[in-house]
């Protein structure tokens, strides 16, 4: 609003979202980038309610405001806690197709490593960003448990590898259990001993 008052003015909050969903189904190369997409997609839309040639300039501005809120979580209940304990037995390596950045998250310090979908040019439930953790961890598939909350991209993605997987469904409107997954979770607290039960003693790393 303080930047781009014509657009603020021409646009709701919906509408900026709607015409960065359109925006993707014309540039579809984009979808492993959220970063670029998310820019992209404003310097169109700031170019068309007449901010000219300072719409480039605008976009990377609001951007780095963004990145800024982008990092201002707050963890689900449990969540830190219940990551450094599992940090003392397991290597933990973050996965995100976003950008998230968890060297700004205060649990990024029980991680080992975390990794971006923009940094390999594919996301999950492509095998990319998986090979590249057990690479990481110097270890195969059956010894990691992949955890996550969407079927397609985590539980998917991780199973077709051979990853145990677990799927976190931490908010009203998660999805139904699936059968895919080797378990499920509504509270932080109940990993430890999901974790357990996989039953597999090679089991030393978990990706999230």
């Amino acid at each position: 609003q303080k930047l781009a008052p014509k657009l603020t003015a021409q646009y709701s909050q919906d509408a900026i979202r709607a015409h960065r969903l359109d925006y993707l189904k014309h540039y579809p190369e984009l979808r492993h980038n959220i970063s670029a997409w998310r820019q992209e997609s404003l310097t169109a839309l700031l170019k068309s309610s007449g901010h000219g040639l300072h719409s480039e300039s605008i976009a990377e501005e609001v951007f780095i405001h963004f990145l800024e809120a982008r990092q201002l979580v707050t963890p689900f209940d449990h969540c830190e806690t219940t990551l450094e304990a599992l940090s003392k037995n397991y290597q933990l390596i973050g996965l995100t197709n976003g950008n998230a950045d968890l060297a700004r998250i205060a649990v990024g310090q029980h991680f080992t490593a975390y990794f971006r979908a923009e940094e390999f040019g594919a996301n999950k439930p492509e095998p990319a960003l998986f090979k590249k953790a057990l690479e990481v961890a110097n270890c195969s598939p059956h010894q990691a448990v992949h955890i996550g909350d969407h079927i397609e991209d985590d539980i998917g993605g991780a199973k077709a590898l051979g990853f145990y997987t677990l799927q976190a469904r931490l908010t009203a409107k998660a999805p139904l259990p699936s059968d895919e997954a080797d378990g499920h979770f509504d509270d932080w607290r109940q990993l430890p001993e999901l974790i357990k039960g996989l039953g597999k003693p090679a089991l030393k790393n978990i990706l999230i």
